[in-house]
């Protein structure tokens, strides 16, 4: 593509050439002109309008595709959205769309022609099917969470499927980020896609705090939790228990926190 570039006081003949000198690119659209500073940075372009709408287009279309999409007119089948450990309990582990192809497989015949013994085999079988997709074992317990993006320069808040270790605190995960000074620093984010806290140096030490946050928060429940979930005795709490299972490894010059009782 020919693009003509023009220094900040020869603008306006940018302009006036882009609109009135005729020259065109081999698809028939004008020319795109530069308007440069001092540095020869970019500050302005002026283009095409039918460029212009072709980047409008794909704009908004990447924007739709950060979206999650649950339209009934998706495949039937696993869909993380759908089945991802923050949708609610009943619309998981979908193991009907698995039931006419494996009682072919198994059995060679239809799933309504099985007995029920055999019905009862084609659901454990497709619901290990299911947790294989969901709870990969090559991928040491990560599972996929939808959360909101933590890249501090995200110009708005948005949600991403990214993948999380999952802890022995139902609800809590663990990412790494590469925000740390010496490398990757280790986070605990919850099955509602909450960052809770980071800075853990290791997944073993971030992993006991996520145990000792269970233990001493009992009653929050980390796939639902947000912000306003937190009181002042449990943000107390809370401050408590990173103290004692801090960043660094345990410190045992740090008291043992104790459970709340109550929120």
């Amino acid at each position: 593509m020919t693009q003509i570039s023009f220094p900040l006081d020869e603008a306006n003949e940018a302009l006036d050439r882009f609109l009135n000198d005729g020259e065109r690119e081999h698809d028939g659209r004008r020319m795109t002109r530069h308007i440069l500073d001092a540095n020869g940075d970019t500050i302005a372009d002026i283009i095409d309008p039918a460029e212009r709408r072709e980047l409008l287009s794909t704009y908004h279309a990447f924007q739709k595709s950060q979206e999650p999409n649950d339209a009934p007119d998706l495949p039937a089948g696993f869909r993380p959205y759908i089945h991802s450990p923050n949708a609610s309990e009943n619309r998981l582990l979908p193991t009907e769309p698995l039931r006419m192809p494996l009682a072919h497989a198994m059995y060679g015949k239809p799933h309504e022609e099985l007995t029920q013994a055999e019905q009862d085999r084609i659901t454990g079988v497709a619901i290990g099917i299911l947790l294989r997709v969901t709870f990969d074992e090559d991928t040491q317990g990560a599972v996929p969470i939808l959360m909101v993006s933590h890249a501090g320069d995200d110009p708005e808040p948005r949600q991403f499927w990214q993948l999380a270790y999952k802890t022995d605190t139902d609800g809590l995960f663990l990412r790494a980020d590469g925000n740390g000074f010496f490398g990757a620093e280790w986070q605990i984010v919850t099955g509602s896609g909450l960052k809770l806290l980071s800075g853990w140096f290791t997944r073993e030490d971030a992993g006991l705090a996520a145990a000792a946050i269970g233990r001493v928060l009992p009653y929050i429940d980390w796939m639902s939790a947000t912000s306003e979930d937190f009181t002042d005795a449990s943000k107390k709490a809370l401050a408590a228990t990173v103290r004692r299972y801090h960043f660094a490894g345990l410190r045992e010059d740090q008291p043992e926190p104790e459970p709340l009782a109550t929120a």
